[in-house]
């Protein structure tokens, strides 16, 4: 029998096609769960006594719990791993949980949009008088301007590097004490930078200067309520000289951010959540602190009241805490929920 060149490549793509099909395709991997604490059918926890919240390594998890359902309650602790009473009174059991402290201290859940920290004390801007009535900015020995108005200067956590925003009758400026600088119409008005310090951007009003804004008066009144519209619009300036906007008036100082976890420009207009000017997804909820990218923001996590949710799609209950952490290059997630209101368990995924 004699096999054409046809029948042969016919064949070859049918097993090939088998072979393919054989393979399973990779699953997902699943989260890691540890059960840190079971309820007894009989038991409640008391809140907001109690606390639950997570670590980078470990929880932390106290509850106070009643017992039964009579007039006198016994209490129950759990803390550090074990339990312990019955406590007749709520006094002693809140003693035994916060070892003599009044009230629960109070857990605040970690936040994953950036906010940086002072610099040193010696290693902060100083925006002093110059002549002419000018401004100008003081930094480790240098100066930069004069401007006509020096309108805020800050500098990065290690003290190395400070920006900051100026505008002079014909424009505006924001700069970095490292030499770059750019300029535009319109008044900034608030300005942030990155984790690693190298990168920041300025929100600015309007596109007008100081001196076209002192001239308004003199435009026709159709005219001048145009310019007044158009000068509640908001821009984004990058240090890098990038643009973006213009956006409407309800654009502000929370509708951009640097995440934590990476120094790239995230904002927000209306449902869009934008990363360095290009769409990344629609949320008809979102909040800036519980929006966790990875540093190459190809994957994220976000929370809700409603449930935790991957960029893969796997969508899980809502958690009391949540935290994101970087380990051997990729971001690892933590949260602590409470299932079914009697179980209580650490997950952990890395994307």
């Amino acid at each position: 029998m004699i096999i054409t060149k046809r029948q042969y490549l016919w064949a070859f793509a049918l097993f090939a096609g088998l072979a393919c099909s054989a393979v399973p395709a990779l699953a997902q991997q699943p989260p890691t769960g540890v059960t840190v604490y079971t309820l007894a059918p009989d038991e409640e926890i008391v809140r907001p006594e109690s606390t639950i919240a997570i670590t980078a390594d470990g929880s932390d998890v106290v509850l106070i719990l009643s017992k039964g359902h009579s007039e006198n309650l016994p209490f129950y602790v759990f803390c550090n791993g074990r339990k312990t009473g019955p406590y007749v009174k709520f006094e002693e059991a809140m003693k035994a949980a916060y070892k003599g402290q009044e009230s629960a201290p109070s857990v605040k859940r970690d936040c994953a949009a950036y906010t940086p920290g002072d610099a040193p004390g010696d290693a902060r801007p100083d925006i002093a008088s110059a002549a002419g009535g000018k401004q100008v900015v003081r930094f480790k020995g240098k100066t930069f301007g004069p401007y006509l108005l020096v309108l805020a200067a800050r500098a990065t956590p290690d003290g190395s590097t400070a920006y900051f925003t100026a505008s002079d009758d014909d424009k505006s400026w924001f700069g970095c004490t490292d030499g770059r600088v750019v300029s535009f119409g319109g008044l900034p008005t608030d300005f942030k930078f990155s984790p690693d310090g190298k990168s920041a951007v300025a929100m600015v009003q309007g596109k007008l200067s100081l001196a076209e804004m002192n001239n308004l008066g003199k435009l026709p009144p159709e005219k001048m309520a145009a310019a007044f519209k158009d000068q509640e619009k908001k821009y984004l300036y990058t240090i890098d000289g990038k643009s973006y906007g213009p956006f409407e008036g309800s654009f502000s100082s929370n509708s951009f951010w640097y995440p934590r976890s990476a120094n790239d420009l995230y904002y927000r207009v209306d449902d869009d959540v934008i990363r360095n000017g290009a769409l990344m997804f629609k949320a008809e909820s979102f909040n800036d602190c519980s929006f966790y990218p990875s540093p190459d923001g190809k994957k994220y996590a976000m929370f809700t009241y409603e449930s935790i949710v991957f960029s893969d799609g796997r969508t899980f209950p809502s958690p009391h805490d949540v935290i994101a952490v970087q380990r051997q290059g990729r971001t690892v997630f933590r949260w602590i929920t409470l299932e079914n209101n009697r179980k209580i368990v650490v997950y952990e995924l890395a994307l």
